[in-house]
C-alpha cells in the first residue's frame, strides 16, 4: 500500500478579470494540487479596484488572470487598470500578487508601493498556455515548501516562453 503524503490546503484568491477559461484552468490546476480557491469574477473596473484596495477581501497570495499591454491591466470594455491605479488605490499589505497579464511585469514598482511583499508577472507578451503552464509549475513547486524565488526560477525555466515571468520582491 502506498501512503499518501497529506499536504495541508492553503488559502489563495483568483481574481478573473475578462477570459474566463483562463482562470477556470489556473482553479482547476490548483485545487488539484490542494489548494482552497476563492475565486473572484470581474464585472467592472470599480470591481477590480475595490479587491486591489481590500475593501473586498482576498487571501495573501493572489493571482490576477487577466490580460494586460503597456497601459496596464486590460477591463472589458473599460478603461484599463494602470500603475497610477494600483498605487493609489492598492493596499495589498504583505501579499504575494502573480499577475498572468501580458506586459504587467512594468507595473512591478506600483505593486511593491501597494505593499505586496512579492510580485511576479511576466516582462513581455507570453503565449497564454504559458501563464497556466508556469502558475500550475510555481505552485506545485511551493506546495512541496520550495522558496518562493526558487519556485519561479524554476518554473519559468520550464520552457522559453515561461522565462518572460519574473519576481520582484
Amino acid at each position: 500500500m502506498y501512503d499518501v503524503p497529506y499536504l495541508p490546503k492553503q488559502n489563495l484568491t483568483v481574481v478573473a478579470v475578462g477570459d474566463a477559461l483562463e482562470a477556470t484552468a489556473v482553479r482547476a490546476i490548483l485545487e488539484g494540487l490542494n489548494y482552497r480557491i476563492t475565486t473572484h469574477w470581474v464585472g467592472s473596473r470599480a470591481e477590480l479596484l475595490k479587491l486591489l484596495s481590500g475593501e473586498i477581501p482576498t487571501d495573501d497570495i493572489m493571482i490576477l488572470s487577466c490580460h494586460g499591454d503597456e497601459g496596464g491591466i486590460l477591463v472589458p470594455g473599460e478603461p484599463a487598470i494602470t500603475a497610477d491605479d494600483v498605487r493609489e488605490h492598492g493596499r495589498l499589505d504583505g501579499k504575494t500578487v502573480v499577475n498572468l497579464g501580458c506586459g504587467t511585469g512594468a507595473m512591478s514598482p506600483a505593486f511593491r508601493a501597494a505593499g505586496t511583499a512579492a510580485y511576479v508577472a511576466p516582462t513581455e507578451y507570453p503565449d497564454g498556455s504559458a501563464a497556466i503552464a508556469f502558475v500550475g509549475n510555481l505552485f506545485f513547486l511551493r506546495a512541496y515548501d520550495v522558496s518562493l524565488d526558487e519556485a519561479v526560477r524554476r518554473a519559468a525555466g520550464f520552457h522559453p516562453e515561461c522565462e518572460q515571468f519574473k519576481l520582484k520582491c
